[in-house]
């Protein structure tokens, strides 16, 4: 019993201490914030009273708040203060009153500095603003208050006057705006030129973005090789043969123009895989047609772009190698890659592209004049079409063999023909067309008719030396060869044969039929075309705009005898 009462005067012994301690707590806190408020009395007894007006910052109600508001929108109840939403509160609104009153206040302009941070006069700008991020360097004040725009504070400069923040530095912003714009300009000019900003440079053929379009590695090369020759006159020849065996283009053997140290001036003239690459250009043309066993012997002549060699110029090709699986085609060009027809070759079919020799080509023929002047005729405005015109009867004189323009696909087999070339047209009168020939090697007609390409030569005219020509030709062997000899030397097909579609008529086949009787018509044209014609013309010259559309004649005419049937027109 004596031992639970000792316990209890423990608890009202602890209660004790712990009011007593809290009690002491409490007044020493009273005493250290009366202390703080008697100080800061004595410290504003040094501070310059402010007017009734200029009241301090106070917290104020929501009856207050609107109050304040209220006389704010009058005109003539503005005091110089504004309302800062953010903080609850109202704030001296800059003005020249009240920067002229911090003026008066002398040290107390820089509050926030100790003794020991003061800043000199020479150097006041440290002190532009306060812990707040409040301007209180006087200059900045001035310059803060004569803003009044949203161009001042951009720094934009409008007409002769000078907005305040633009002084000292405003010059300099002009001066770099000027140098960037200037800076942009410039590399924009050359930007064009970039290929890598400019599809224009690019090679559509090629993967991803290529430094020089086959246009321009075909200027390239050509450069090359007028520096392999100017070197060349001006070393012997032992100096000469060591720089061109140096000059490769493209090492690869599937290039374009290579240039070796070889025969034929050091320029690779023809290309098929496993002959040699420095033969010239009549050893290739005796190599390719004596080591394969060539059903027949084609020509086709390009003098176009890349570019516009299509999927239905290659329809031609197609139909030749459909018919002819081993036939030997050449393709006489200045503007293509020697590995032009690459798929072709993965396949087994023997094409090969060659670029022209004239001087060789021309050799021992009535127009061999023409490989001296070659540079001056390449200027004329025809030189295309009679240079086309020229090569194709110069290769049938040397080689024998067909010839059919880029633009002509075989419906059937046409090795049978001999010596023979088609009407253009139905009527009995019509001029022959050379786009489809078939005669053998030294064949008298065709010497003829180079005979009368070199005598009656008009560069001004442009079927002159090409259908016409033929047509004069034969006209002459009609008067002057007797039957016998006439019907050996040419056979006249009728147009049906190779052309059974005029020219005047071609654009309508384009279309795809609509109505049943358009339908029935087409059908009944395909099915004779098939059956009495061996070749069909699309005249590219008329047509080149063109896209067949699907299920129209010309569609289905070249997708009739097609190896990569897939490929749209």
């Amino acid at each position: 019993m004596e031992k639970r009462n000792n316990n209890n005067y423990v608890a009202y012994y602890c209660a004790l201490t712990a009011t007593l301690l809290l009690l002491s707590s409490v007044f020493l806190l009273y005493t250290r914030l009366s202390t703080d408020r008697q100080t800061l009395s004595h410290q504003n007894d040094d501070v310059p009273q402010l007017d009734d007006e200029d009241i301090t910052t106070t917290l104020l109600s929501d009856e207050d708040i609107l109050d304040f508001v209220g006389k704010q929108n009058d005109p003539s109840q503005i005091s110089g203060y504004y309302f800062d939403h953010v903080s609850n509160v109202v704030r001296l609104a800059f003005n020249r009153r009240s920067i002229d009153d911090i003026e008066k206040w002398g040290d107390y302009t820089t509050p926030f500095l100790s003794d020991d941070d003061h800043v000199d006069g020479d150097d006041r700008s440290k002190a532009a603003f306060g812990s707040d991020d409040v301007p209180v360097d006087e200059g900045i004040r001035r310059k803060l208050v004569k803003v009044n725009g949203i161009e001042d504070a951009l720094l934009l400069k409008l007409g002769s006057k000078i907005w305040p923040l633009r002084e000292g530095w405003g010059d300099w912003f002009d001066k770099k705006s000027d140098f960037l714009r200037r800076d942009k300009m410039f590399r924009s000019n050359f930007d064009v030129l970039n290929p890598v900003n400019n599809p224009l440079l690019q090679d559509p053929d090629g993967f991803g973005v290529t430094g020089l379009t086959r246009g321009d590695k075909v200027m390239q090369k050509a450069l090359i090789i007028e520096l392999v020759k100017d070197l060349g006159k001006k070393m012997d020849q032992e100096n000469t043969q060591k720089v061109a065996d140096s000059v490769v283009v493209n090492k690869s053997e599937s290039s374009g123009f290579v240039y070796t140290g070889g025969g034929g001036g050091g320029r690779r003239w023809g290309y098929f895989p496993g002959l040699e690459r420095r033969l010239s250009f009549s050893n290739f043309m005796d190599v390719f047609f004596r080591k394969f066993k060539c059903s027949m012997r084609v020509f086709m002549v390009w003098n176009s772009p890349p570019w516009m060699y299509t999927v239905r110029h290659r329809r031609g090709v197609e139909s030749v190698f459909f018919h002819h699986p081993d036939a030997c085609v050449v393709v006489f060009s200045e503007t293509i890659e020697l590995d032009f027809f690459k798929e072709f070759l993965k396949d087994g079919f023997r094409i090969a592209v060659v670029m022209p020799n004239l001087e060789e080509l021309l050799k021992d023929t009535p127009t061999s004049i023409f490989a001296t002047v070659w540079h001056d005729w390449r200027t004329t405005r025809f030189y295309s079409t009679h240079y086309s015109e020229l090569i194709r009867l110069a290769a049938l004189y040397k080689y024998g063999g067909v010839y059919l323009d880029c633009d002509v696909v075989v419906l059937k087999p046409i090795s049978s023909f001999r010596n023979s070339v088609g009407m253009e047209e139905l009527a009995p009168q019509s001029a022959l067309n050379g786009a489809v020939m078939a005669f053998s090697k030294n064949s008298m007609f065709v010497k003829q008719c180079m005979l009368e390409f070199f005598s009656s030569y008009d560069d001004t005219l442009l079927r002159w030396n090409g259908a016409e020509l033929l047509t004069r030709v034969a006209g002459n062997l009609s008067t002057e060869a007797i039957d016998g000899d006439k019907e050996k030397m040419l056979k006249v097909q009728p147009a049906s044969m190779f052309f059974p579609i005029s020219s005047y008529h071609i654009q309508r086949y384009f279309v795809a039929p609509v109505t049943d009787s358009e339908k029935a018509h087409q059908d009944a044209m395909l099915g004779k075309i098939l059956n009495e014609s061996y070749t069909f013309h699309f005249w590219n010259s008329l047509t080149s705009a063109l896209v067949p559309e699907p299920y129209s004649l010309v569609a289905r005419i070249l997708n009739n005898c097609c190896i990569y049937c897939l490929d749209l027109l």
